[in-house]
């Protein structure tokens, strides 16, 4: 599929391997676990900080489950007009 895309269209076959290698193995690091960055150190990996947390308490750890979250799940927009909303609050404080 990746090979076929117009974008390598016109060049040699030893160039689009690599090209479609490399797309592939940073689709496969943003996918698997353990070779996404870390949320809170994006220099390192999942992997690479597991491994530091081992070396410091000296306890072989697991992870057994996670979550994967998508940047900007779970916000949703809420669709409140302002305009009335200020209205209303004004109505609190008008004396008629």
């Amino acid at each position: 599929v990746e090979m076929a895309k117009e974008d390598l269209e016109g060049k040699p076959d030893n160039v689009k391997e690599k090209i479609v290698e490399g797309r592939l193995k940073k689709q496969f690091e943003e996918v698997a676990l353990m070779g996404q960055k870390w949320l809170k150190d994006e220099d390192k990996t999942v992997e690479e900080i597991l491994k530091e947390r081992i070396a410091k308490l000296g306890e072989n750890l697991v992870i057994r489950r996670f979550a994967r979250l998508t940047l900007g799940e779970g916000l949703e927009k809420r669709d409140t007009d302002f305009a009335g909303g200020v209205e209303k609050e004004l109505e609190k404080y008008r004396s008629d």
